[in-house]
């Protein structure tokens, strides 16, 4: 409904709209549980650089590094109380880098005791506070409402098989070379989380 009152509807309507999914899904007076989480991203320098590649290495604590190339890695993580936060806020923690992550880097990996940063920034996960894993497919009722919700920082790894899954549900209203059915929204409402639990 547009602020002149008029109405506008659809055929199909895809939810894609990350940490604010669960605000667009309210507008159709549909909760999911998706909220946006706060994660933080450096890009920094070695001093003395690794003699060898350095795949993607995840510390117990989350803090996470891997190569970037041109003598540049790239670390992440994020604070140890992790609440939602508004999906407009990218405001960086500083402290985070120099109290928590870096130190991990350093113990981790001895040659990253001299580092500098070059770049960093904040986003957002899209949690989904069920199971962290990917919400898709039709509400039960409102069939043509579709999320494609909740990807918990896995989704760039997820995309290319939920994006044509979604296509084939919206094109042929079924799967024909990827069954996403135990990820529909219905697990939510009778809770059946599928639980993820390599999470960074």
């Amino acid at each position: 409904t547009l602020a002149s009152g008029e109405v506008i509807s659809c055929g199909q309507l895809v939810n894609a709209s990350g940490p604010r999914a669960a605000r667009t899904a309210q507008l159709a007076g549909i909760d999911v549980p998706v909220e946006p989480r706060k994660r933080f991203s450096w890009v920094f320098s070695a001093q003395n650089p690794l003699d060898q590649d350095l795949p993607l290495t995840i510390d117990p604590s989350g803090v996470h590094v891997r190569e970037n190339g041109g003598g540049t890695y790239q670390c992440g993580g994020h604070a140890a109380v992790d609440p939602a936060v508004d999906p407009d806020d990218f405001a960086m923690d500083h402290s985070l880098y120099e109290s928590h992550v870096w130190p991990i880097l350093a113990t981790r990996i001895p040659q990253f005791e001299a580092i500098k940063v070059i770049s960093e920034w904040a986003g957002h996960y899209a949690m989904n506070t069920l199971d962290h894993n990917a919400i898709t497919g039709p509400h039960p009722e409102a069939g043509n409402f579709i999320f494609l919700n909740g990807f918990s920082g896995h989704g760039l790894q997820q995309s290319p098989a939920m994006g044509r899954g979604t296509a084939e549900w919206l094109t042929y209203g079924e799967y024909r070379s990827l069954d996403l059915t135990p990820f529909h929204y219905d697990r939510v409402v009778q809770d059946r989380p599928i639980l993820e639990k390599a999470v960074i």
